[in-house]
């Protein structure tokens, strides 16, 4: 009977052993496919109630909001122009654009000009927040929110920020998004 119980043993340990070994191969699998993963790094913003990510390749620069310009029969949304070292740059209120409900004009003193390709256009914001470096595998999708208070056709996915949630912005979707192009097209 002892060595039955011996060869029990035995395998029980023999199994642990498996287990464990199996367990740290998993943990190296996982870290070699984090490690080829691709880093994104975002600027994080606020604009309002709605918080953005935008990715750092897909800004021009953000800094103090330069005197607007107004011009005068342009959609609420567009809120003038501005000159950023003998460049002139529209500027947006991205929540105006978006038609978010419930909200004002952004009248933030803080500009983030987004590019894509030679387009270049500002979006007015109330704050920037931070800088963060996201991998793929930790966005989340859109469509696994129970409400989107925003139009979601501009964003790729969002990323969650110490319990916040913020829209990942698809930066050359919006810069040649039809109503923003052909903006007097009952824009």
């Amino acid at each position: 009977m002892s060595s039955v119980l011996d060869l029990q043993n035995l395998i029980l340990n023999i199994d642990e052993q498996l287990s464990e070994v199996t367990d740290r191969a998993a943990l190296v699998a996982r870290q070699a496919a984090a490690e080829r993963e691709e880093i994104f790094r975002y600027i994080l913003v606020g604009i309002g109630t709605l918080h953005l990510a935008i990715a750092i390749d897909d800004l021009s620069e953000v800094g103090p909001l330069p005197a607007i310009t107004f011009l005068p029969n342009l959609p609420s949304w567009i809120q003038g122009i501005v000159n950023i070292r003998s460049e002139i740059v529209s500027v947006i209120d991205f929540g105006g654009f978006l038609k978010v409900p419930s909200r004002g004009p952004c009248d933030g003193n803080r500009l983030a000009v987004l590019r894509h390709k030679k387009q270049k256009i500002g979006i007015r914001v109330d704050r920037v927040i931070g800088t963060v470096n996201k991998a793929a595998s930790e966005t989340k999708a859109l469509d696994l929110l129970d409400k989107n208070p925003v139009d979601i056709s501009l964003f790729t996915a969002g990323v969650l920020v110490e319990k916040k949630f913020y829209y990942i912005l698809n930066v050359p979707r919006f810069l040649t998004a039809p109503r923003l192009i052909n903006y007097n097209s009952r824009g």
